[in-house]
């Protein structure tokens, strides 16, 4: 399936997320708060990924191994909260959990173990999916870059997520659609 066709979930999901918005006082401090906590998670993976070139293990990934991912579920759960829409939370994460998560553990795993090998399952074998470990891997000490930022158009995803913020708050201003 292509990258495109598999998008148009995520686009129908953000659309109807935006149509159906009615955010309520705590639900958007919540939502804010959980929306900047995911975007700082894949800020900071973001500047540390260098796909293909080396493993990346360092910065976030030196305690997990999908910190993008783990950002991607957190601005979704926000988006949700700041939205008021549990039902597209629960859509979003039986999704992710049940389809997302299987396809790109296998498809990953097999291109990584395929260019770096052995260092590959090494780190595949210690390091969690998910739940951080508690002490960073041990490995050469990568600093952050901007230029990593950009190479992995994470410009891109911080933009869409400030004219979401901005789409779900304005919503109630645009008088009754449905």
């Amino acid at each position: 399936m292509s990258k495109k066709i598999r998008r148009i979930p995520l686009f129908i999901g953000a659309v109807l997320l935006i149509l159906f918005a009615k955010p309520y006082p705590a639900g958007i401090i919540i939502g804010l708060i959980l929306i900047f906590l995911g975007e700082s998670i894949r800020i900071w993976a973001a500047g540390h990924l260098q796909k293909n070139e080396m493993l990346t293990m360092s910065g976030p990934y030196s305690y997990v191994k999908n910190p993008l991912y783990i950002g991607s579920i957190v601005i979704t759960a926000g988006f949700c909260i700041l939205a008021d829409n549990i039902y597209l939370l629960t859509a979003a994460l039986f999704m992710f959990c049940f389809h997302y998560i299987p396809y790109k553990k296998r498809v990953e795993g097999d291109r990584l173990k395929k260019i770096f090998g052995k260092q590959y399952e090494d780190y595949d074998e210690t390091v969690p999916e998910y739940l951080p470990r508690w002490t960073p891997y041990p490995h050469e000490k990568v600093s952050w870059q901007f230029k990593c930022f950009i190479e992995n158009s994470e410009e891109g995803i911080l933009l869409m997520i400030l004219a979401g913020i901005i789409l779900i708050l304005s919503r109630p201003f645009w008088g009754s659609i449905f």
